[in-house]
């Protein structure tokens, strides 16, 4: 895209760049040039297309602005990772470049219409840098070469499975380009992912540069263990950590095994939807300002339902008192990537860590996971240390080849995949408005749940729908039968009155019009089910973590087995989660209250699992 305020010489840019794109000789790209004669067109473009690679400005143009005006500002708003080219007068360079970072390169405008092949070849070249994916494309390289192997793993490329009467079957199904892609870390050239070398080593630096961070680290057993690494890394034993009561399981985990002493925000919840929202930052500062010797926040960026917490305020804050910010964002890996989002990722606000499960909304495969660092205390050596604690030695290849491509699609194309999810779910909302029964709860029904909603300006990701089943008259198990069964939907997760559906990076308009489909079903009748008084609300509210004992004291004593009806009063010694989502009820070093086992009844009738119970008994700490 050319800008320039001037028409004759944005027809003249655009000329000398056009009559050399045949020069490039590249097979693999397409390139086209459009024009944008003001700040505001600019913007209307780069919404409209998202295709987009690259911006050409005139400096003049920017300068005619006003002083809270910047064309470049205007970019950057929307496309943050979009590189920004700046032309003007010769002379004028050093001043241009040293009046602000965010441009790109600087090009000459005699040079540009002297040599307009060495301008464009300087930008396809930057795309191709930012393009580049280096663990997957060695990878890929180094696997078809077929060499003759003489070390791990014992398959050696398929071969166990091809010449088996038994398992050949197995080989058949995955195909030949899994197993030849199934390599040993033997590959030095591929490089070490407890050490970061070679081509992994370059790929987590370009992850960095993506998500403008200082560094970033693959992780292959999920952001469970990405949450634990960045606990043990930070906390020491009995040093204070602040966190979310509704935090996932792994930080409760993570405070275990570094034998740290949590400070639980308490929960706020919503029965009739059973919904958790963000901790209120007013009990969060009034956390930090009694607890100012704490090492330690952790919140959950965005909840399972897509309640976002401004971070902003919550950094500002706490780093006034010396405490670091560790956000768990395992939920909403796309949010530096839309301007619709950025105000509420933590990396935009100043987070020390943050983890993303890049397999949960964006594309990498099951248990491929980011950790963002952006500490300036950062202790790199002890965290190799635990990092080396939690990560095999012998890593699933696929699974870091799959974290190296997903980051160039958020780079490349992560704005426009999201443009286009949030008018699919524009659509299917307004397709909804409809229905007489089932709604899609939006951010005037958060309002009406929680009283900090506009207070704690919370927002939400539009991209998990969540949905208001409360008045349809069919059982929980008979309504998710039908989806599945009848209609061929896997919803990701159920309460007593709501559907959550996840609208990922693999969502498709298709796919919201089978939605749609089935949800139109369920609200007009037509459909056979048995009918059912399924309403069965939770408590008003989850008691607040009041601990006996410090958590790891707890998990690590002597423990023994008690029914859950005899339980009240004890001391837990083992976390009990309701799963999904993931939010533990009991953790271990918690006094045991009838509230919870009256909570626990409530769910009784949800399609969910109960982690931490074995046949109705629960582990104590022994008296």
């Amino acid at each position: 895209m050319v800008i320039d305020h001037n028409p004759t010489r944005l027809a003249n840019t655009k000329q000398y760049l056009e009559s050399v794109t045949h020069a490039l000789d590249r097979d693999d790209l397409t390139l086209a040039l459009v024009t944008a004669s003001s700040s505001d067109e600019a913007t209307a473009e780069l919404y409209s297309d998202g295709d987009i690679q690259a911006a050409i400005l005139s400096w003049e143009t920017e300068e005619s602005l006003s002083h809270d005006e910047s064309v470049i500002d205007a970019i950057k708003a929307i496309r943050h990772e979009l590189p920004v080219y700046v032309t003007g007068e010769d002379d004028i360079g050093f001043d241009i470049v040293k009046r602000s970072n965010r441009i790109e390169a600087f090009f000459a405008l005699q040079d540009l219409a002297s040599d307009p092949e060495s301008t464009l070849a300087y930008i396809v070249n930057d795309f191709d840098d930012r393009s580049e994916t280096p663990f997957w494309t060695a990878y890929k390289k180094y696997a078809v070469e077929t060499n003759d192997s003489w070390h791990t793993p014992g398959h050696s490329g398929g071969a166990s499975f091809r010449g088996s009467s038994y398992i050949n079957d197995f080989y058949k199904y995955f195909g030949r380009n899994m197993f030849i892609s199934d390599l040993s870390v033997s590959v030095d050239s591929l490089g070490s992912l407890s050490d970061g070398t070679n081509a992994i080593g370059k790929a987590q630096n370009l992850v960095a540069s993506t998500f403008e961070v200082k560094h970033s680290y693959f992780v292959t057993n999920g952001s469970s263990t990405s949450n634990k690494i960045i606990l043990q890394t930070l906390l020491r034993e009995g040093d204070k950590v602040i966190v979310d009561r509704n935090c996932h399981k792994s930080v409760h985990y993570g405070v275990v095994q570094a034998r740290a002493l949590p400070l639980y925000l308490d929960s706020i919840l919503d029965p009739k939807y059973g919904i958790f929202a963000p901790p209120s930052l007013a009990q969060l500062k009034v956390m930090i300002d009694d607890n100012q010797d704490a090492t330690l926040i952790v919140l959950t960026g965005c909840t399972y339902d897509g309640l976002l917490t401004d971070l902003r305020q919550v950094v500002d804050y706490a780093h006034q008192f010396g405490i670091k910010v560790f956000i768990d964002e395992a939920w909403f890996a796309y949010s530096l990537f839309h301007p619709q989002f950025r105000q509420y990722s933590a990396i935009n606000a100043g987070a020390d860590y943050v983890t993303h499960s890049a397999h949960k909304v964006v594309s990498a495969f099951s248990q491929a996971s980011y950790i963002h660092i952006n500490d300036p205390d950062f202790d790199k050596d002890f965290f190799k240390e635990v990092y080396a604690i939690h990560t095999s030695t012998s890593p699933q290849y696929q699974l870091i080849a799959s974290l190296d491509v997903c980051r160039k699609q958020l780079e490349m194309e992560g704005f426009k995949i999201i443009n286009n999810l949030l008018r699919h779910v524009q659509e299917l909302k307004e397709q909804a408005e409809k229905f007489t029964r089932i709604r899609i709860l939006d951010e005037d029904d958060f309002k009406q749940m929680f009283s900090h909603f506009e207070t704690d300006s919370i927002g939400h990701d539009p991209l998990k729908i969540l949905i208001d089943i409360s008045e349809l008259s069919y059982s929980n198990q008979e309504i998710h039968r039908f989806l599945m069964d009848e209609v061929g939907l896997e919803i990701e997760k159920f309460t007593h009155s709501t559907l959550l559906v996840l609208l990922t990076f693999g969502g498709m308009r298709s796919k919201i019009v089978r939605l749609f489909n089935a949800l139109n079903k369920l609200d007009s009748g037509h459909v056979s089910l048995r009918r059912s008084n399924r309403q069965k609300p939770l408590p008003v509210a989850i008691p607040p973590i009041h601990l006996a004992t410090l958590p790891s004291d707890a998990f690590f004593g002597k423990r023994e087995l008690v029914e859950l009806k005899n339980s009240v009063g004890r001391i837990a010694a083992a976390l009990i989660t309701p799963y999904p989502p993931g939010i533990p009820l009991l953790v271990p070093g918690q006094k045991i209250e009838q509230a919870h086992l009256e909570y626990l009844d409530a769910l009784s009738n949800q399609k969910l699992t109960i982690q931490g119970l074995h046949d109705s008994e629960l582990y104590v700490l022994e008296e």
